[in-house]
């Protein structure tokens, strides 16, 4: 009986050996397919495509993974280098074992001149509710309705140097992202979502609308 059992045990580590190594073999197919798709998108549109790309964004994105961008696409448009890229973060989602995993869409722009440190992203309900007990903070910019809405962090005193009347009206009529930064002339904005290739122009647009209004302050 003894040796029918180890029998038994060893088909099924057999089986189980056998399992694993044709799903490596699925995924590895998968991944190329993707890939190879990938790069003929790239290829027809006028993209850079780059796997794996040696960047520091992950101190600025959500969950500060610096190993989470998986692939970025890249280019020059209107004379100013901008990237799009596809960054994951993994957490536990109750405490318990499961984990889930956040997709993100990064959209990077080159600035003309460097600006200050600096974040905007819209206010929660917290944030909204201690603003209108005790005031807008540091960071207020003078215009109440981007104030209530927007919170800026900065040191004291940096969002006079840049935050304009059209940049103001583009954030509350929600023609640019609602949360981006700034760290010297690396603009960079995220937001939640798969990255799907043929959304990269439009990616692109929007950041390059806030570059430009960025870029239009300084030189003003």
């Amino acid at each position: 009986m003894s040796e029918l059992v180890a029998v038994m045990a060893g088909a099924v580590c057999v089986v189980f050996a056998a399992i694993i190594a044709l799903s490596a073999v699925h995924t590895a197919r998968r991944n190329r397919r993707e890939h190879q798709a990938l790069q003929q998108w790239a290829d027809q549109h006028g993209w850079t495509l780059t796997r794996q790309p040696d960047v520091d964004w992950g101190r600025q994105l959500p969950g500060g993974n610096n190993h989470g961008v998986s692939h970025c696409f890249s280019a020059v448009l209107s004379g100013r280098p901008v990237t799009v890229a596809a960054y994951s973060v993994t957490d536990a989602s109750d405490g318990t074992t499961t984990n889930n995993t956040h997709q993100h869409v990064v959209t990077v722009a080159a600035l003309r001149r460097a600006l200050p440190p600096a974040a905007v992203e819209p206010r929660g309900p917290v944030s909204r509710l201690t603003r209108a007990l005790f005031g807008a903070g540091e960071t207020a910019t003078g215009h109440t309705d981007f104030d209530r809405a927007f919170r800026i962090r900065a040191a004291a005193g940096t969002p006079a140097a840049w935050v304009s009347p059209e940049l103001v009206a583009a954030h509350l009529a929600g023609r640019v992202p609602a949360s981006w930064s700034v760290r010297g002339n690396e603009l960079l904005c995220h937001r939640p979502g798969h990255l799907q290739p043929h959304y990269v122009p439009g990616h692109a647009a929007v950041i390059l609308s806030l570059a430009d209004l960025l870029d239009g302050r300084i030189g003003s």
